[in-house]
């Protein structure tokens, strides 16, 4: 069976894992609310978007680095 080599591989680009979940934080008014950015669930750098997260882009950052 033919694979289709146009298909968008939906892992993440660093460690290969195959989920991701939505970023919450606090807003203005203290209210917890979803963010734009996702974090893959096995490695879990942060990406501003999917396309970033399946490339495995230079601007993800670990949530490890960014909290030192």
């Amino acid at each position: 069976m033919p694979t289709n080599a146009a298909a968008t591989v939906n892992r993440c680009g660093y460690c290969g894992a195959s989920s991701y979940h939505r970023v919450v934080a606090r807003d203005e008014s203290g209210a917890m609310r979803y963010t734009e950015t996702l974090q893959c669930t096995g490695c879990g750098r942060e990406f501003p978007n999917l396309q970033v997260w399946r490339q495995g882009g230079e601007s993800a950052q670990s949530s490890a680095a960014a909290a030192q």
